[in-house]
């Protein structure tokens, strides 16, 4: 159970950083590559981390299920 809540706040670390760092380079630069980059980022990434707990849940629930028919 603390090896889920440290990757937890590991994540939750790197998004807020992400954020932080699009609101920064939208506010104070002219690099629009550099802009978008972080956007995509900041969509793509809970995106994916969502898909993965969908996944490993459908997973345990699979494994569940073939447990509970033998």
């Amino acid at each position: 159970m603390k090896m889920k809540r440290l990757f937890a706040i590991i994540i939750l670390i790197i998004l807020i950083f992400s954020l932080t760092a699009t609101i920064f380079v939208a506010i104070f630069s002219s690099d629009t590559r550099l802009l978008f980059t972080l956007l995509f980022i900041d969509i793509v990434m809970p995106v994916i981390i969502y898909a993965y707990l969908v996944i490993t849940k459908q997973i345990k629930n699979l494994d569940k299920k073939e447990d509970d028919k033998e």
